[in-house]
């Protein structure tokens, strides 16, 4: 059966297929869907780890593929993962809709499993003519503290109205200059077969 993601998740992958022909380790977070995840393991081989926003969501892509490689995020955005464990990360854009306290705490926890100079790619709605969305000055208010945007795509009929116009983002890791930024330990290798995981609150083991 073939899959047709939405302009938001296609974006995200086209991206990631743009930059990265293999990657060591990533992980996409919050999308929800495990064709989205299919797909990204696809475009771009890998060891890949899932992370679901809820438990529903986690069953529900667990079913699909391997449930030993989909996990949960805690009630405050935590990540059940060591530090500096992957080259890629792939969030869903909606992540950062809602609960602002949330969205920034799942941003640090993002800097945080990434390794030296690694990759995080999302695709969020560009504000315009009142449908909401991010600015691009705000989505690099959003990532100065601990990224630096080195990709910045808009699909090709930005030009032509706001319906449907979307940024994509590829922000490389960078030493978080937030004053009450937490002092991370040295980074860990990744398995072959399975990344490490600890208990975090409201994770999945």
């Amino acid at each position: 059966m073939s899959y047709k993601p939405d302009i938001y998740a296609a974006a995200a992958i086209g991206e990631l297929s743009a930059r990265f022909t293999r990657v060591r380790a990533g992980v996409d977070i919050g999308f929800g869907d495990a064709a989205v995840s299919q797909l990204l393991r696809t475009s771009c081989p890998g060891v890949w780890m899932t992370v679901e926003d809820g438990s529903a969501a986690r069953s529900r892509v667990a079913e699909s593929i391997d449930p030993k490689t989909v996990l949960q995020l805690g009630t405050g955005g935590e990540m059940p993962f060591d530090d500096h464990q992957f080259e890629v990360v792939v969030l869903c854009g909606a992540m950062f809709d809602g609960d602002r306290v949330r969205a920034e705490n799942l941003l640090r926890e993002t800097h945080r499993v990434l390794q030296g100079g690694g990759c995080l790619i999302f695709t969020v709605c560009e504000s315009g003519s009142g449908n909401g969305g991010f600015t691009q000055r705000g989505i690099y208010d959003l990532l100065k503290d601990g990224f630096d945007v080195v990709g910045l795509k808009r699909p090709p009929w930005w030009k032509f109205g706001a319906a449907g116009r979307t940024m994509t983002v590829c922000a490389r890791r960078k030493n978080w200059r937030s004053r009450t930024a937490q002092i991370v330990g040295k980074s860990m290798p990744v398995s072959p077969a399975m990344l490490s995981t600890r208990d975090r609150k409201g994770g999945v083991r």
